[in-house]
C-alpha cells in the first residue's frame, strides 16, 4: 500500500511540472513539460518538420515512425487534427549524420519511448475516439482517445494495435515498460502500456502485448488498480510463467479489494480490510498466439 501511495505522490508531482507550460489539455498523455529533454520517437508513418510553427509554410524536413527527435521547446502555438489540441514544440534530430531542428505538431510524436535492442515500440494517441452515455433524457459525452502502437525495427514498421482508453480521467499521464517473454511459449517481449489519472480514486490501467515470433503483436488480457488513499484500494496482478509460483503458458490475474476500517494503527491510519479476493487463470496458445480465460473464483 505504501508503495502505490508513493508512486501516486510522484505521479502528482510530475503532473505539477506538466502544467508549467501552456494548458493544453490533450498534451498530458505525452507527460511533455517544460524543460523537458527526453528522446522521443516519431509516431506518425510519416511526419513533415517546419521551419515555423504552423501548417502555413511549407514542410522543410520529412522524419518517418521511429526516427528518434528531442524536444527542445513547447510554443504556445496550438493546433486541433482529429479532436487532439497540442502545442507545435520545436525539436533538435540527426539527419544524413547532420544535426538539424525544427518544429513539429506533439500529435506526431510518441508517449514514453520504449525499445529493446533494435526494435521500437512506439506508442502515442491517433484520435479523439469519444462515445456517447445515455442516462435518462440526458446525453453526455465521455472524451475517450485510440492509442496506437507500433513495432519499428531499421525504420520499417512490422506491426500495429490499438485500444480505446475508457475515458478522459484515467488518460492524464502515460508511460510504458518492455519485458521479457515472461516464459510465454514464442513470445520475445511482453510490452506494457499504462494510463493514468491525476487523483485519488481515478484508476490505472495497464495494458499489455506481446510481441511474438514471428513478429505478431497481439494483446494480452489488460489489469486495473484504484487507490483512495487510506480509504480504498483494488490491486490486481498478474503472475507470468517466469515468475515465482507460475505455470507454464498460463497468465495468473489474482485482484484484492480492501476497505478502511474504523480502527487505527499506532501512526493514526485507519487499519484496512480486505473484502473481495477474485483469482483466474488465461491459458496462452503459444502456437496460434491466443489466449483464453480458463476460469475464475
Amino acid at each position: 500500500m505504501k508503495q502505490l501511495l508513493l508512486f501516486l505522490f510522484t505521479l502528482a508531482v510530475n503532473i505539477v511540472h506538466a502544467q508549467e507550460q501552456p494548458n493544453f489539455p490533450d498534451m498530458r498523455s505525452w507527460m511533455i513539460y517544460a524543460g523537458d529533454t527526453t528522446e522521443r520517437y516519431i509516431f506518425a508513418d510519416t511526419a513533415f518538420v517546419r521551419a515555423s510553427p504552423g501548417i502555413k509554410g511549407a514542410p522543410a524536413d520529412t522524419l518517418f515512425a521511429g526516427d528518434n527527435v528531442r524536444i527542445t521547446a513547447i510554443t504556445a502555438k496550438p493546433l486541433t487534427i482529429r479532436g487532439i489540441n497540442g502545442p507545435w514544440l520545436k525539436i533538435d534530430y540527426s539527419k544524413n549524420g547532420e544535426q538539424k531542428n525544427g518544429y513539429i505538431w506533439q500529435g506526431l510524436l510518441s508517449c514514453a519511448p520504449l525499445r529493446r535492442g533494435d526494435t521500437k515500440f512506439i506508442y502515442g494517441i491517433e484520435r479523439r475516439a469519444d462515445s456517447l452515455h445515455l442516462e435518462g433524457t440526458n446525453t453526455d459525452t465521455i472524451r475517450r482517445f485510440m492509442v496506437g502502437l507500433k513495432v519499428v525495427q531499421q525504420g520499417g514498421i512490422l506491426a500495429r494495435a490499438s485500444f480505446i482508453t475508457p475515458d478522459d480521467e484515467s488518460a492524464n499521464s502515460s508511460f510504458g515498460k518492455v519485458m521479457s517473454g515472461m516464459g510465454l511459449s514464442n513470445v520475445q517481449n511482453v510490452v506494457v502500456l499504462s494510463f493514468s489519472g491525476e487523483a485519488c480514486g481515478i484508476p490505472t490501467y495497464d495494458y499489455y502485448f506481446a510481441w511474438t515470433n514471428p513478429g505478431h503483436l497481439l494483446p494480452l488480457p489488460g489489469k486495473v488498480n484504484i487507490a483512495d488513499a487510506g480509504v480504498f484500494y483494488q490491486s490486481e496482478t498478474f503472475t507470468f510463467p517466469n515468475e515465482k509460483n507460475g505455470k507454464p503458458d498460463m497468465i495468473l490475474w489474482n485482484m484484492t479489494t480492501e476497505e478502511a476500517t474504523d480502527k487505527v494503527d499506532k501512526n493514526g491510519e485507519n487499519i484496512m480490510k480486505t473484502t473481495e479476493k477474485k483469482s483466474a487463470a488465461y491459458t496462452w496458445d503459444g502456437v496460434n498466439g491466443k489466449i483464453a480465460k480458463s476460469g475464475q473464483r
